[in-house]
Parts: C-alpha cells; structure tokens; sequence
C-alpha cells in the first residue's frame, strides 16, 4: 500500500510540473510586465443592519380599571407622536348682523326746587327802619339825574304784617327824585306788603300824574314809573310830564346819617 500511494505522489508532481509554463510566462504574457492586467479585488459583502428593538405592545386589561388605582398609575412613554385630535367643525350658517345695543339710559337727577331767597329788607315791627336808596331817574330822552336818598320805615302796630309806613327823611337837593313830587316828602304814607314787594305809593303826585313806586323785599330793588297826561290837582288842563319817565335803583337797610352834605 505505501507503494502505491509513493507511485500516486509522484505522478500527481510530474502533472503538475507539465502544466506551469517555461520561464515564468503566464497564459497572458510575460510575469512581472507593466501592462498585465491585475485581478479584481472581490467586493466585500455589505453587513446587514440589526433591526430596531420594538416595544412589545401594551397588553389591554380584560375587564375596566376602577379610577382610583389610575391615579398612581406610571403612564407609559412612547417613541411614537400623538395622533392630532380632531376638532369639531361648526356647522357653515349665513352670518346674522348682531342686533343693535340699546340706547344708555340717562339717569336724570331731579331738578331741586329753587328756594326762596333770603329777604335782604327784613322788617321788625315796633321798630324804625332807615333805608338808604340810591336811584337814577330816566325819561324819553336818557339820563335825568341820579343820586340818594334814605326812608324812614316802620310796620303798622295793628297789622305788621300787611301794613306800614314810609316818609322820606333826606335826599340830595340835586337829585330829581319822583318821590319829591308827592306828598310822602312832608307826610307819612301808607305802604303795603305783597309776599316779595313792599308797595310804597300808587296814588297822584302834587302835579296830578300817576305814581307807582314799588320795593323788592329779597334783592332791594327800588322801581317809580310814572304816567302821563293826567290832571293836576285844583286843575282843569292836562300836563304832559313824558311817557315812559321811571326811576330805579336799589335800597339797604342803612341808619341815615346826621347830615347828608
């Protein structure tokens, strides 16, 4: 046996030294010239990725869960974005214009009634009251003459309240007052009260005309108007003494002085 396997040896050598080629020469060409093609590198295989580990799916409960042990249950986190959740569309109606709002109400405080003014000329009965007045008489034609004069005043001892008494005491001799055209210059004169006036004189002067000489009680307001053609006193003519002739002015309660000028 051992020779037959020398005799295999030595035939397998002698094929082999038969088929390499004399002086290194290739199939090709020569061994070791610049142009003999070099053999392809085999290409190396590409490793194949690992797969993503994959969470194993949450098992469901079979039966409901009571509230209470989901309170201090771990929540679970996933890789996985939340699905959007869908909002809830309105329905597409025709656009309404809102009603107008109502007008604002206006509160209106009440309009307090205007209380009576204080009475600048109060009047005590039993007592003398001086009034200094100060008055311009005008006529048609403008400006006659101003200046001042005071009253002597008292209420009636019977009736204070509707009656009393009134004289002028002294008055500037330059002054045209209409009061010196009646008899209330020398003589008491009767004087009646309104609720706002005192009504000095409605009679006729020395010369016949018509004299209303009125006095308001709250302001002081002094006011003579006099008429025209009436009939002086013992006469038989008519005298013209200017329509709308009237003096005012405004009278306080002042004691007179011992001398005017």
């Amino acid at each position: 046996m051992k020779r037959l396997a020398l005799l295999l040896t030595c035939a397998l050598l002698s094929s082999a030294a038969h088929a390499e080629p004399p002086d290194g020469e290739g199939a090709s060409g020569p061994v070791g010239e610049e142009g003999a093609p070099r053999p392809k590198p085999k290409p190396r295989p590409k490793p194949k990725p690992k797969p993503k580990a994959v969470a194993p799916a949450p098992k469901l409960p079979e039966g409901p869960i009571p509230y209470a042990q989901l309170q201090g249950a771990p929540v679970a986190k996933t890789d996985a974005h939340p699905a959007p959740v869908a909002m809830p569309v309105a329905p597409m109606t025709h656009a309404v214009p809102p009603a107008p709002p109502p007008p604002p109400v206006i509160a209106v405080a009440p309009v307090p009634e205007p209380a009576e003014p204080p009475e600048a000329l109060m009047l005590s009965p039993s007592v003398t009251h001086d009034l200094r007045c100060e008055t311009q008489v005008v006529g048609p034609k403008g400006l006659i003459s101003k200046g001042q004069f005071y009253l002597e005043v008292a209420l009636s001892d019977v009736f204070p309240e509707n009656t009393a008494r009134f004289k002028m005491v002294m008055a500037d001799p330059r002054h045209q007052s209409l009061l010196k055209d009646t008899a209330c210059e020398t003589l008491d004169c009767r004087v009646t009260i309104s609720a706002n006036y005192y009504d000095l004189y409605n009679a006729r002067t020395k010369r016949g005309a018509q004299l209303r000489v009125t006095l308001d009680r709250h302001t002081g307001a002094y006011l003579a108007r006099r008429t025209d053609g009436k009939l002086p006193l013992g006469g038989s003519t008519l005298i013209k003494e200017g329509p709308g002739e009237y003096e005012e002015g405004y009278c306080t309660l002042q004691k007179r002085p011992e001398k005017l000028f």
